[in-house]
């Protein structure tokens, strides 16, 4: 029986340190897994900023003469003619759409979400919101420090 005591005890001792090497290298193999992890979703990040930076570049590209085309919208603000809708008739479309007062901000938040393709900043709605305003085609109403704008209504516009 002491040979099979033996035999039981080196058995569990080597089964003990199979154990703990297998522990140690789960653990190294999860540590190197959350490095790559982290390196994939840097890369992924960048990837995604040089692709909008390409885009711009592409969109920028000069004319002969060296000077850089602008985008322009047509009269009264329709179509650029790409086929994208420019964004002052993105933001009246959202207004129209929405039927309640919308800050700057909620707008932007909005039409980034819906036009993921496009960089929609908040200095840009808001200036295109003030013109809106300014040509009648929407409604500014300050509650405090905070600006909310309304799609004016067609029976409003009619009566200008």
């Amino acid at each position: 029986m002491s040979g099979e005591t033996e035999l039981t005890s080196a058995y569990t001792s080597k089964v003990a340190g199979d154990l703990e090497r297998n522990v140690e290298e789960r653990e190294r193999i999860r540590g190197e897994i959350d490095r790559l992890t982290a390196e994939l979703e840097a890369l992924d990040h960048d990837h995604a900023v040089l692709l909008n930076l390409q885009k711009a570049l592409q969109s920028a590209v000069p004319t002969p003469d060296g000077e850089v085309p602008r985008q322009r919208s047509g009269k009264d603000g329709q179509s650029s003619g790409t086929g994208r809708p420019t964004l002052v008739e993105l933001i009246r479309a959202y207004l129209a759409a929405s039927g309640s007062p919308c800050s700057a901000r909620e707008v932007t938040t909005a039409l980034s979400a819906q036009h993921s393709d496009r960089h929609v900043q908040t200095t840009v709605v808001r200036t295109s919101l003030e013109s809106l305003v300014a040509r009648g085609e929407a409604q500014r109403a300050k509650q405090g420090s905070s600006v909310f704008y309304t799609s004016t209504s067609p029976r409003e516009e009619s009566e200008r």
